[in-house]
Order: C-alpha cells, then sequence, then structure tokens
C-alpha cells in the first residue's frame, strides 16, 4: 500500500464518473442538462462546500505525511475526528461542491458514485492499516469514525 491508500482508485472512478456525467449532460442528452437548483445558490454552496473540503484535504495531508513520514498512525488534528479525513473532504465536500457547481441531475448523482466506491475499497485499507498497527488501530476504530464523526464523542446522543 502506498502513501495514498485506495485514494488513488477512489479518486480517479469518481473523476472518471463525474467527467462522464458531465460529458452525457453537455452533449448527449439535452434534457438532462436542465438545472435542478437555482445557479447562484448552486455556486455559492458548491464554493463553500469546496472550501472547507480543501482545507480538511490539506489538513489531512498534511498530517498523514508527517505521520507516515514518523512511522506512526495518525491520529491526532484532523485525524482526531475522522479516520479518513481526506476521503470524507472528497465525498462529502469536494465533489459534491464541484456537483451542485455542475447543477445537473448526472452530476448530482456523482457524490453517491463516490460514496459507493469508498464503501468498496476502504476495507481494503482498513485490513492493511489493522496489520500494521494491530491493537492501536483497533482501538482507533472504536473511538474514531471512518468519514462521519461518532457523536458519542461530542457528547451527542447516537442512533440505534
Amino acid at each position: 500500500m502506498n502513501r495514498w491508500g485506495m485514494g488513488t482508485m477512489l479518486y480517479r472512478a469518481t473523476i472518471c464518473y463525474g467527467l462522464l456525467a458531465i460529458v452525457y449532460d453537455a452533449i448527449l442528452i439535452e434534457s438532462f442538462c436542465d438545472r435542478l437548483i437555482p445557479e447562484r445558490l448552486a455556486l455559492a454552496v458548491g464554493g463553500v462546500l469546496l472550501a472547507l473540503g480543501f482545507v480538511v484535504y490539506a489538513l489531512g495531508t498534511f498530517s498523514v505525511y508527517k505521520a507516515i513520514d514518523a512511522g506512526q498512525l495518525a491520529t491526532r488534528g484532523i485525524f482526531a475526528v475522522v479516520r479518513h479525513p481526506l476521503y470524507a473532504a472528497w465525498i462529502w465536500c469536494i465533489v459534491p461542491g464541484l456537483a451542485l457547481m455542475q447543477g445537473t441531475l448526472l452530476a448530482l448523482l456523482t457524490p453517491v458514485v463516490a460514496g459507493v466506491f469508498y464503501w468498496l475499497c476502504i476495507p481494503h485499507e482498513e485490513v492493511w492499516l489493522l496489520s500494521r498497527f494491530g491493537e492501536q488501530y483497533r482501538q482507533y476504530c472504536r473511538r474514531v469514525g471512518g468519514i462521519v464523526p461518532k457523536l458519542r464523542r461530542w457528547g451527542l446522543p447516537q442512533a440505534g
């Protein structure tokens, strides 16, 4: 497993789908080109999501490289909130921000595709992390959510 983990597969798949959705919307099927969200609202919300996503992504990248270089498990900073902040930024902020800016049905489905690829790819990375860090990673998983923060940690009631 390289520094990027399963990220390159997740990013490539999402980018390919997103580009295909844009091309499909713009060229092939005109009926799907209608914006589902008012343009100004979509651009504003999309821009905020993109900015937030890039901040979280940058914080995660800095933290994970620092930990990798030290041969340690990243558990501090943004990694204390979610185990996979780069994927969380991608799935919850960057991809939805770009999809909102495009504003068409197929583009708005891109975050769903990213979520499916996350669900398919991340177990492989989790197995590798467990083999590398053992009980330390197991305890970390109990405390910290994958791409969604665990509510109990923040003093909020948890469903179920």
